[in-house]
Protein backbone atom coordinates (compact mmCIF):
# COMPACT_ATOMS: atom_id res chain seq x y z
CA UNK A 1 0.00 0.00 0.00
CA UNK A 2 1.64 3.73 -0.89
CA UNK A 3 0.83 6.41 1.10
CA UNK A 4 -1.17 9.33 0.20
CA UNK A 5 0.15 12.49 -0.97
CA UNK A 6 -0.78 15.71 0.82
CA UNK A 7 -1.84 18.53 -1.08
CA UNK A 8 0.96 21.26 -0.12
CA UNK A 9 3.59 18.77 0.16
CA UNK A 10 5.95 20.59 -2.46
CA UNK A 11 5.08 24.09 -0.63
CA UNK A 12 5.23 22.79 2.65
CA UNK A 13 8.40 23.89 4.68
CA UNK A 14 9.80 21.38 7.06
CA UNK A 15 11.61 22.36 10.52
CA UNK A 16 15.14 24.01 10.39
CA UNK A 17 17.61 22.93 12.59
CA UNK A 18 18.44 26.30 14.79
CA UNK A 19 21.50 27.11 16.42
CA UNK A 20 22.14 27.82 19.82
CA UNK A 21 23.80 31.23 20.79
CA UNK A 22 26.74 30.75 23.27
CA UNK A 23 27.19 32.58 26.27
CA UNK A 24 29.52 35.42 25.98
CA UNK A 25 29.37 39.39 25.23
CA UNK A 26 27.99 40.87 22.11
CA UNK A 27 27.51 44.14 20.89
CA UNK A 28 23.82 44.89 19.74
CA UNK A 29 21.41 46.96 18.44
CA UNK A 30 18.33 47.83 19.82
CA UNK A 31 15.57 47.50 17.52
CA UNK A 32 12.74 49.17 19.19
CA UNK A 33 11.98 49.46 23.15
CA UNK A 34 8.56 50.20 24.26
CA UNK A 35 7.40 50.87 27.80
CA UNK A 36 4.39 48.36 29.36
CA UNK A 37 2.89 48.02 32.04
CA UNK A 38 1.62 44.71 34.21
CA UNK A 39 0.91 44.02 37.45
CA UNK A 40 4.02 44.41 39.02
CA UNK A 41 4.76 47.64 37.67
CA UNK A 42 6.16 48.94 34.48
CA UNK A 43 8.83 47.72 32.37
CA UNK A 44 10.42 47.93 29.46
CA UNK A 45 10.56 45.79 26.32
CA UNK A 46 13.34 45.93 24.55
CA UNK A 47 13.97 43.93 20.95
CA UNK A 48 17.76 43.76 19.60
CA UNK A 49 20.14 41.91 17.15
CA UNK A 50 23.55 41.15 17.42
CA UNK A 51 25.39 43.77 14.93
CA UNK A 52 29.47 42.49 15.16
CA UNK A 53 30.78 39.69 14.98
CA UNK A 54 30.45 36.05 14.33
CA UNK A 55 27.30 35.90 15.23
CA UNK A 56 25.92 39.08 13.39
CA UNK A 57 22.20 38.88 12.57
CA UNK A 58 21.32 36.19 14.74
CA UNK A 59 17.64 37.09 15.82
CA UNK A 60 16.85 38.09 12.18
CA UNK A 61 17.88 34.62 10.72
CA UNK A 62 16.25 32.45 13.54
CA UNK A 63 13.12 34.98 12.79
CA UNK A 64 12.97 33.92 9.06
CA UNK A 65 13.81 30.99 9.82
CA UNK A 66 10.85 29.83 11.68
CA UNK A 67 8.64 27.99 9.34
CA UNK A 68 5.46 28.35 11.77
CA UNK A 69 2.65 30.85 11.72
CA UNK A 70 3.29 32.19 15.43
CA UNK A 71 6.56 33.56 14.58
CA UNK A 72 8.38 35.15 17.65
CA UNK A 73 11.43 37.44 17.68
CA UNK A 74 13.61 36.16 20.62
CA UNK A 75 15.77 38.66 20.34
CA UNK A 76 14.11 40.28 23.51
CA UNK A 77 14.39 41.21 26.95
CA UNK A 78 12.30 43.22 29.36
CA UNK A 79 13.86 45.58 31.97
CA UNK A 80 12.17 46.59 35.05
CA UNK A 81 11.66 50.55 35.78
CA UNK A 82 12.04 50.99 40.15
CA UNK A 83 9.23 51.27 41.72
CA UNK A 84 10.80 53.52 44.21
CA UNK A 85 9.30 51.50 46.93
CA UNK A 86 12.68 51.68 49.50
CA UNK A 87 12.30 47.75 49.27
CA UNK A 88 15.94 45.37 48.91
CA UNK A 89 14.41 44.26 45.14
CA UNK A 90 13.82 47.87 44.85
CA UNK A 91 17.57 48.34 44.77
CA UNK A 92 18.43 45.63 42.83
CA UNK A 93 15.72 46.67 40.12
CA UNK A 94 17.68 50.65 40.46
CA UNK A 95 21.35 49.66 39.57
CA UNK A 96 20.25 47.02 36.89
CA UNK A 97 18.52 50.17 35.35
CA UNK A 98 21.55 51.96 36.29
CA UNK A 99 23.65 49.74 34.78
CA UNK A 100 21.90 49.98 31.31
CA UNK A 101 21.50 53.38 31.39
CA UNK A 102 25.15 53.80 32.09
CA UNK A 103 26.07 51.49 29.61
CA UNK A 104 24.11 52.90 26.75
CA UNK A 105 25.54 56.10 27.01
CA UNK A 106 29.25 55.22 27.34
CA UNK A 107 28.50 53.32 23.83
CA UNK A 108 26.82 55.91 22.37
CA UNK A 109 28.37 59.47 22.02
CA UNK A 110 26.74 62.30 22.67
CA UNK A 111 23.37 59.86 23.75
CA UNK A 112 22.33 61.18 27.18
CA UNK A 113 19.51 59.43 29.03
CA UNK A 114 16.61 61.53 28.78
CA UNK A 115 13.87 59.03 30.13
CA UNK A 116 12.32 58.18 26.54
CA UNK A 117 12.94 55.23 25.90
CA UNK A 118 11.37 55.32 22.39
CA UNK A 119 15.18 56.90 21.82
CA UNK A 120 17.04 53.87 22.62
CA UNK A 121 15.86 52.30 19.09
CA UNK A 122 19.34 52.39 16.51
CA UNK A 123 21.51 52.69 19.60
CA UNK A 124 24.13 50.12 20.65
CA UNK A 125 25.19 48.75 23.92
CA UNK A 126 26.85 45.61 24.56
CA UNK A 127 24.97 42.63 26.52
CA UNK A 128 26.32 40.18 28.23
CA UNK A 129 25.02 36.82 27.70
CA UNK A 130 23.82 33.95 30.55
CA UNK A 131 22.20 30.65 30.08
CA UNK A 132 19.08 30.87 31.80
CA UNK A 133 16.98 27.86 33.03
CA UNK A 134 13.25 27.52 33.27
CA UNK A 135 11.12 24.84 34.47
CA UNK A 136 8.43 23.67 32.40
CA UNK A 137 6.14 21.03 32.88
CA UNK A 138 8.58 19.18 35.51
CA UNK A 139 11.47 19.75 32.75
CA UNK A 140 14.17 22.03 32.58
CA UNK A 141 14.82 23.99 29.68
CA UNK A 142 18.09 25.93 29.13
CA UNK A 143 17.92 29.68 26.95
CA UNK A 144 20.19 32.13 26.90
CA UNK A 145 19.18 35.60 27.30
CA UNK A 146 21.32 39.23 28.39
CA UNK A 147 21.67 39.06 31.96
CA UNK A 148 23.42 42.66 32.13
CA UNK A 149 25.10 45.19 30.03
CA UNK A 150 28.22 47.07 29.26
CA UNK A 151 29.96 49.11 27.28
CA UNK A 152 30.51 48.14 23.43
CA UNK A 153 34.09 48.61 24.00
CA UNK A 154 34.35 46.19 27.15
CA UNK A 155 32.49 43.51 24.84
CA UNK A 156 34.90 44.24 21.46
CA UNK A 157 38.36 44.39 24.08
CA UNK A 158 36.98 41.15 26.06
CA UNK A 159 37.30 43.12 29.14
CA UNK A 160 33.52 42.23 31.02
CA UNK A 161 32.76 39.55 33.44
CA UNK A 162 29.48 37.34 32.47
CA UNK A 163 27.05 37.73 34.92
CA UNK A 164 26.16 34.28 36.81
CA UNK A 165 23.75 31.73 35.01
CA UNK A 166 20.60 31.86 36.23
CA UNK A 167 19.24 28.06 37.49
CA UNK A 168 15.96 26.57 39.08
CA UNK A 169 15.23 25.05 41.81
CA UNK A 170 15.03 21.39 41.38
CA UNK A 171 12.96 19.13 43.40
CA UNK A 172 14.84 18.59 47.09
CA UNK A 173 17.35 21.17 46.19
CA UNK A 174 17.44 24.31 49.19
CA UNK A 175 17.87 27.30 46.87
CA UNK A 176 17.61 28.09 43.53
CA UNK A 177 19.42 30.36 40.90
CA UNK A 178 20.95 34.40 40.67
CA UNK A 179 18.49 37.31 41.19
CA UNK A 180 17.09 38.16 37.87
CA UNK A 181 16.21 41.79 37.30
CA UNK A 182 13.85 41.24 34.14
CA UNK A 183 10.47 40.44 33.91
CA UNK A 184 9.48 37.35 33.01
CA UNK A 185 6.72 38.67 30.22
CA UNK A 186 5.86 35.53 27.61
CA UNK A 187 6.60 36.48 23.97
CA UNK A 188 3.75 37.30 21.71
CA UNK A 189 3.35 36.24 18.10
CA UNK A 190 4.43 38.42 14.91
CA UNK A 191 3.47 38.30 11.28
CA UNK A 192 6.49 40.51 10.34
CA UNK A 193 9.77 41.43 11.61
CA UNK A 194 8.39 43.66 14.76
CA UNK A 195 9.76 47.19 14.44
Amino acid sequence: MAIKRFADYETTKGYTDRIDLPKGGYVIEIKKAEAKENSKGQYIEILFDIVEGEYKGFYEKDYRSQTSEDKKWRGKTFLNVPLDDGSVQDGWTKRAFRTFTDALEASNPGYHFDWDEAKFKGKIVGGLFRAEERLYNGEVYTNIKIGSYTSVEKVRSGQYKLPKDKTVKRPGQASGGSINDFVSVPDTADEELPF
